[in-house]
C-alpha cells in the first residue's frame, strides 16, 4: 500500500510539475517574449544625415525594429511607390515625404488610414481628417542671399523690384518647369503678386529681365548663394540657410512685402500592402510624439511640426514674427504639373 501511494504521490509531483512549467512557458510567450526582429523600410525625403538621430532613438525604444530608411526626393518616392504597389512588388511600408505628394498618393488608393494617438497635439490642418497622413516637419521656403554681394539696404523691397534687369545674372532658383516644389511655390505666390494678371506680368518680367539659372536641388540654390557663386536664391529651404549661417557662412534670408512664410510639410503615411502594420504605426506614433520632436529639433537643422516646443531650432526662432502659411493648397497641387510646360514656354529652362 505504501508503495501505491509513493507512486501516486509522485504522479501527482509530476503533473503539478508540468503544469508549472505549461504555465509558465505561457507567461513567458505572452509577456516576456520578445516581438521576432523585422525590417521597417521607410521611404524618406528628408536627409539621411538629418534623420539619424531621431531614428537611432527609435532603434534604441524599439530594438527589434531595423528601420531601412531609403533616402531619395519626392517625386521619386511617389513614382517608386505607385510602379511597385501597381506591379505588386514589395514597396516601403512607410512614406515621409512632401505633403503635397501625399494627397495624390491617398487619392490613389496606396496609403492606409491611421489616427495616430498622437494628432491630439497637433492644429486640425496639420494632418490629413482621416488619417492618411501627418506632418512631422516643417519646410519654410524664403528668398536667400549673399551678405557679402548683397547689403540688407539693396535687397529687393517686392517681387516687382525681383524684376529689375540689374539682377541679371545674379539669381539661381528651383526649377519651375519640373512641377514639383519650384513649381507649386511660384504659384502660391499669385495671392501676394495682385492676382493672376499681374503674377502672370510678374513671372514673365522675372524670365525676360533677369534671366534666373535653373537648379532641380534645392541645396544647390543655397550652396551657390553661400559661395557666392550668385546673389540670391528663389525657393531656398529655410533649415539650409540656418544650417549654412551657423557654420559661418555669407547667407541669410529675406521676404519681399506681402510674401508670407510659405511653408510645405514633410508629412507621414502608412503605405498600402505594408507587412509590418503594427510597427509602421508604431514608427507614426513615435516620429508625431513630442520626445521624437525634440529629438529633430535639437540635433539636425530641421523644424519639428509640435507646435510650441522648446527646441534648439524652431520655425518661431528662425524666423520671429514671421506669418507661416502652409503650401501648396490642392489646387496649386492640380496644377503644378501643367504649369511646368507653361514655365517652360516662358523660357525658364
Amino acid at each position: 500500500m505504501r508503495r501505491r501511494g509513493v507512486g501516486t504521490s509522485a504522479k501527482i509531483a509530476a503533473v503539478v510539475v508540468i503544469a508549472a512549467v505549461v504555465v509558465a512557458a505561457a507567461y513567458y510567450e505572452l509577456y516576456l517574449n520578445t516581438p521576432s526582429k523585422l525590417t521597417l523600410k521607410v521611404y524618406g525625403s528628408v536627409d539621411t544625415s538629418d534623420m539619424q538621430a531621431v531614428l537611432k532613438d527609435f532603434q534604441g525604444n524599439y530594438s527589434y525594429i531595423t528601420v531601412n530608411y531609403v533616402e531619395m526626393t519626392p517625386p521619386t518616392a511617389f513614382t517608386r511607390i505607385t510602379t511597385e504597389l501597381q506591379a505588386n512588388q514589395s514597396s516601403a511600408d512607410v512614406a515621409f515625404i512632401t505633403k503635397s505628394l501625399m494627397n495624390p498618393l491617398k487619392s490613389a488608393g496606396d496609403l492606409i488610414p491611421y489616427n495616430s494617438t498622437q494628432l491630439s497635439n497637433y492644429p486640425a490642418n496639420y494632418y490629413d481628417p482621416k488619417g492618411y497622413f501627418a506632418s512631422a516637419i516643417l519646410l519654410p521656403v524664403v528668398f536667400s542671399y549673399n551678405t557679402n554681394l548683397v547689403s540688407q539696404s539693396a535687397l529687393p523691397k517686392t517681387l516687382a523690384d525681383l524684376t529689375n534687369s540689374s539682377w541679371r545674372g545674379k539669381v539661381i532658383m528651383l526649377d519651375p518647369t519640373l512641377g514639383s516644389t519650384g513649381t507649386q511655390y511660384l504659384l502660391s505666390l499669385l495671392p501676394y503678386a495682385g492676382g493672376n494678371s499681374s503674377w502672370t506680368t510678374w513671372a514673365k518680367a522675372l524670365q525676360a529681365n533677369v534671366q534666373p539659372s535653373v537648379t532641380s536641388d534645392t541645396t544647390v540654390v543655397a550652396n551657390d548663394v553661400q559661395q557666392g557663386t550668385y546673389s540670391i536664391g528663389i525657393v531656398t529651404y529655410l533649415h539650409d540657410v540656418i544650417r549654412l549661417k551657423n557654420q559661418g557662412a555669407p547667407i541669410s534670408y529675406f521676404l519681399p512685402q506681402g510674401v508670407p512664410l510659405l511653408t510645405a510639410p514633410s508629412a507621414i503615411g502608412i503605405v498600402k500592402g505594408t507587412k509590418h502594420l503594427a510597427a509602421a504605426q508604431l514608427f507614426e506614433d513615435f516620429m508625431l510624439s513630442k520626445n521624437a520632436q525634440l529629438v529633430i529639433g535639437n540635433s539636425a537643422v530641421r523644424f519639428p511640426a509640435f507646435p510650441g516646443l522648446n527646441a534648439n531650432n524652431t520655425v518661431e526662432k528662425a524666423a520671429p514674427g514671421s506669418t507661416v502659411v502652409f503650401f501648396p493648397t490642392a489646387q496649386v497641387s492640380a496644377e503644378a504639373k501643367a504649369w511646368g510646360s507653361k514655365f517652360k514656354a516662358m523660357g525658364y529652362a
